[in-house]
């Protein structure tokens, strides 16, 4: 086969090749699950269950712990258990109106924002909605 042939023969695979390519794409499409981050709205409490600086504490979909402070009227907060710093538990402490991590003596504000010690980071926090005196908690979840 002389130069001017072999060149003819690669460019006329090149088409093959794309058409292969593409198909191969799309067929992994199809194999490979398809994850996708959803919300899910869950049912909590009705908020006369909750007085006023009081907790409750419930799993989140994964599992982990997390509480509910009502900080107001028509306010209530949920975020994680898990010190940002260590993992240890943190506790509401009503009289101060904050979070507290006995390992380190990490505080958090009601928002979970860090106000002391050695936390890098804010608590994980969980958007609320209080409908009708019916507390929801919305939960980041995969689909798929």
């Amino acid at each position: 086969m002389d130069r001017r042939n072999a060149i003819k023969n690669l460019f006329a695979f090149i088409p093959l090749g794309a058409a292969f390519a593409g198909i191969t794409a799309l067929g992994l499409r199809f194999i490979t699950p398809n994850k996708r981050d959803i919300q899910r709205r869950i049912f909590t409490l009705h908020l006369p269950e909750l007085p006023i600086n009081a907790t409750r504490k419930f799993k989140d979909l994964r599992g982990k712990d997390l509480i509910l402070v009502r900080t107001g009227e028509h306010e209530v907060k949920a975020m994680s258990t898990v010190c940002t710093h260590l993992g240890c538990t943190v506790y509401w402490e009503k009289d101060r109106q904050e979070f507290y991590c006995p390992c380190h003596a990490g505080r958090f504000d009601k928002d979970g924002n860090v106000i002391a010690g050695p936390p890098p980071s804010p608590l994980e926090t969980y958007k609320v909605e209080i409908q009708d005196d019916n507390v929801f908690i919305y939960f980041k979840d995969q689909e798929g």
